[in-house]
């Protein structure tokens, strides 16, 4: 089959366009479906966009079924169930712009062991905390200090774990999100797959924070884009 030719990058979309390109992509991955939500603080610290929730195609988002709500906002039907660690992100920590909530598989593996495992095996994912932040409540996230909860244990990480549930990741601006959200996915599964294998491992000789200045400028996060508009693109 021959691929899509890459399409330029959509720069200067609205936020709500850009919201629900970011949506359309992760639904491609996989990354969410009926369940998983992602966010995009406005210009307006005291507001933010969230894709729509449960039983909506993610796939099929337009930037008309994104909803804008106050931090302050509670779930009504049609939005995501867990809006709350979305709020509770973006009042605590408004330099992050978005935050992406994600069942993928592999996260979820890792959020089921005892110890997730922190060691950096991708250049790629040197976002990867050096101790992975675990939320050990084997609930959701239904409430504004749940919510305040799991940003305090996140702290400063670009990823938290969720124990039997899934994983948050965070962004500087909602591509660096979804950016860090596909590595991070396939970074876990590469070390679910080292741990199987047994064999030792090499560490990285570089602090990840150097690495990923080095690796991961900021054009890097524009690659989803730039790579998979053609995929998400929608009929109108």
């Amino acid at each position: 089959m021959t691929e899509p030719a890459n399409r330029p990058d959509p720069g200067g979309q609205e936020p709500r366009a850009e919201l629900a390109t970011a949506t359309r992509i992760l639904a491609r991955h996989g990354m969410i479906g009926m369940f998983g939500h992602v966010s995009l603080l406005t210009e307006d610290p005291g507001r933010y966009l969230i894709c729509p929730g449960a039983g909506r195609r993610k796939d099929r988002c337009r930037p008309e079924d994104v909803h804008e709500l106050s931090l302050d906002a509670e779930f009504a039907p049609g939005l995501p169930l867990e809006l709350y660690m979305h709020a509770a992100m973006h009042r605590a920590h408004p330099e992050i712009r978005s935050l992406v909530h994600v069942h993928s598989p592999n996260l979820t593996a890792l959020a089921a062991m005892a110890e997730p495992p922190a060691e950096l095996l991708m250049l790629h994912a040197s976002f990867w905390p050096e101790h992975v932040p675990l939320w050990e409540r084997p609930e959701l996230v239904t409430d504004h200090a749940a919510g305040d909860e799991l940003v305090r244990l996140t702290g400063d990480s670009a990823v938290a774990l969720l124990r039997w549930h899934g994983a948050v990741v965070t962004g500087r601006t909602v591509r660096e999100a979804v950016f860090r959200t596909v590595l991070a996915e396939y970074h876990a599964g590469v070390v679910l797959a080292s741990l199987a294998h047994g064999r030792p491992l090499a560490p990285v000789p570089v602090p990840r924070d150097e690495l990923y200045a080095r690796v991961l400028p900021a054009t890097t996060h524009d690659m989803n884009w730039r790579f998979e508009g053609s995929y998400v693109e929608l009929d109108d």
